[in-house]
């Protein structure tokens, strides 16, 4: 709260929200599943994936739906949550899709740099600090709860 990076990129991040889907990438079922559940009470429209695999899929079949995407770094299969950033940025129509990597590790500065993520948010995370963050990127869609400023 109050951070000057967050205060001096305001104007460059508002220019750059978003209309669509969030696609909610987290291995582990409950924290994907209320992260989701919360971002739909706040107005968002939510698609989840447990794994690259599934979250690959659903970026190619669709790539224009997508508002943002929420990255865990640390999922099982044969697609990591870094081998799908590399694959995003490969891609020109993925590319454009705004990314939040979470991870409960912190990869060094040579693995970290090549992801060239727009937000990084460290686990555990509050909520409202995800949610602070997906504002930046994404217009609500739906009738969620409204929030005083």
């Amino acid at each position: 709260m109050g951070h000057t990076p967050a205060k001096t990129g305001m104007a460059q991040l508002s220019r750059t929200t978003r209309r669509g889907i969030i696609l909610l990438v987290e291995d582990r079922d409950d924290v994907r599943l209320g992260l989701a559940q919360l971002l739909a009470l706040h107005g968002y429209l939510v698609a989840d994936a447990p794994d690259g695999e599934h979250a690959l899929r659903q970026l190619v079949a669709n790539p224009g739906s997508f508002a943002l995407i929420v990255l865990d770094l640390l999922l099982p299969g044969t697609i990591s949550g870094t081998d799908l950033r590399a694959r995003q940025l490969a891609d020109e129509a993925l590319c454009p899709i705004p990314t939040i990597v979470i991870t409960a590790t912190e990869p060094g500065p040579n693995e970290r740099q090549p992801l060239r993520p727009d937000a990084w948010l460290d686990k555990p995370f509050r909520f409202d600090d995800l949610l602070g963050l997906i504002q930046r990127y994404v217009v609500p869609e739906g009738p969620g709860v409204t929030r005083p400023n």
